[in-house]
């Protein structure tokens, strides 16, 4: 018994320093290989990042210079010479802002292939650790069968009996503190995954950030474009267009605002009643709420043409068949957005909620509107269901400050504090200025 004892012990020491004995042999082999390849490779890894973090800092240095001018020239009176300057501020600002998004992209890229291979590797160690764990059980149940008479006599001294039983203890103990490393790299992993998926997000988020970005830099272009044509740089030409739309009140109202995604068109005058019943119930600006459903449904190309199936994230599906039945809706009639070259699809409605985010808010819709149950297709329920979350984030206080935050948390959640989402919250305050100062021509 002592023999075969000892041979299990030699076969866990095998195990345990055998494996390690291999890894040292295989990182000084490649080591010696390739002249130290894999230091220098690290090494790179860290200039990348510091090339990176540098070239962020200088660009965003140049993005708060035309933040800065831009801020400026829109408190001086509306010339034309003035406009062509803030436009071509505006351009070279969106301009900056996608190279900065595509700078963080890659640093995103890269904690995501970091986060990995850390996973990776402490899933090879967790594998190490329940082979040790089988090989220990397997010592302690083949003890187990060994009745305590046949342990003594067979063993050729006493002090051997004794030594095997404190051998046997030893082995308990290092079974519970393998079971306890096991349970600390489970919950190591569990942690390093829900970071791999926050960081899988956000490349999505700046993804769809980008876009909007060669969006809107397509935007200022055609808007200066167009201010050139119509005026021929005259300034007498320009200070006329501006009188004539100011005095043209009707043509105001009957403006048609459009959400494009969603394919969904009215008056302005039209809009500007949702967004008001919607704005009293929860007593945030007209104009603001305006401004962030449009520019949601600017972006959302693929809005309202996918099929719930296909274009759903799984964990999205029963909920959206729970709002479907409550509504007594066919789902496979019932349009969402559909999933783009990134990400997932799925989203709903003129304000696109996502399923499991409109169930967080369909209770207080209904409280506020009386529609039981709302629905995420309705206007007014829709409206006000983003009039609830941008309220939620402080868009009620109506102030300026107040209002671009909303805007970021609306958009990027817990990383509206991040430079890099700035152009959201500054995007959605020029437009809600734009569309003030229509209502408050069409309200006179």
């Amino acid at each position: 018994m002592r023999q075969v004892f000892e041979k299990k012990n030699l076969e866990l020491f095998s195990a345990i320093f055998g494996s390690w004995r291999f890894f040292v042999l295989i990182i000084l082999a490649a080591a010696i290989i390739f002249g130290g390849r894999f230091f220098v490779w690290a090494a790179s890894v860290n200039e990348i990042k510091e090339s990176l973090r540098q070239n962020l800092d200088q660009i965003q240095s140049q993005i708060d210079q035309y933040r800065a001018q831009i801020s400026a020239a829109q408190k001086e009176a509306k010339t034309l010479k003035r406009d062509i300057q803030l436009l071509d501020s505006k351009i070279k600002q969106a301009e900056l802002e996608i190279q900065q998004t595509q700078l963080v992209l890659q640093q995103t890229e890269l904690a995501i292939s970091e986060k990995s291979k850390e996973i990776d590797a402490q899933q090879k160690k967790l594998e190490r650790e329940k082979n040790l764990l089988g090989q220990y059980l397997q010592t302690i149940y083949e003890a187990d069968q060994e009745t305590t008479i046949e342990l003594i006599f067979g063993q050729e001294r006493l002090s051997d009996v004794f030594s095997e039983i404190n051998s046997l203890d030893v082995i308990q103990k290092e079974t519970y503190d393998v079971i306890l490393q096991i349970k600390t790299i489970k919950e190591d992993l569990e942690g390093q995954k829900d970071d791999l998926l926050q960081k899988k997000d956000e490349e999505l988020q700046l993804q769809m950030l980008q876009q909007a970005q060669k969006t809107e830099l397509r935007y200022q272009q055609m808007e200066k474009k167009n201010l050139l044509t119509q005026t021929k740089g005259q300034e007498s030409a320009y200070q006329k267009m501006l009188q004539k739309a100011k005095e043209d009140v009707t043509a105001i109202k009957k403006q048609i605002y459009l959400l494009e995604g969603v394919g969904l068109a009215m008056s302005l005058e039209e809009a500007y009643k949702h967004a008001k019943y919607a704005a009293d119930l929860i007593d945030v600006r007209p104009a603001f709420l305006l401004a962030v459903l449009k520019q949601e449904s600017s972006w959302g190309t693929n809005v309202g043409t996918g099929f719930w199936k296909q274009d759903m994230r799984q964990q999205d599906q029963a909920a959206f068949v729970q709002i479907c039945d409550e509504l007594n809706l066919d789902p496979d009639k019932m349009p969402v957005s559909r999933k783009p070259s990134y990400g997932w699809g799925g989203a709903m409605g003129p304000a696109q909620f996502l399923p499991t985010t409109w169930l967080n808010y369909k209770d207080q819709v209904a409280k506020v509107t009386g529609h039981n149950p709302p629905s995420p297709w309705d206007i007014d329920d829709s409206f006000t269901a983003a009039a609830i979350k941008l309220a939620a984030a402080g868009a009620n206080q109506k102030t300026p400050e107040a209002e671009w935050k909303a805007a970021m948390i609306y958009f990027a959640g817990n990383n509206w504090g991040k430079k890099i989402y700035s152009f959201y919250g500054d995007s959605v305050m020029d437009l809600a200025q734009t569309i003030q100062d229509q209502l408050d021509l069409m309200n006179k």
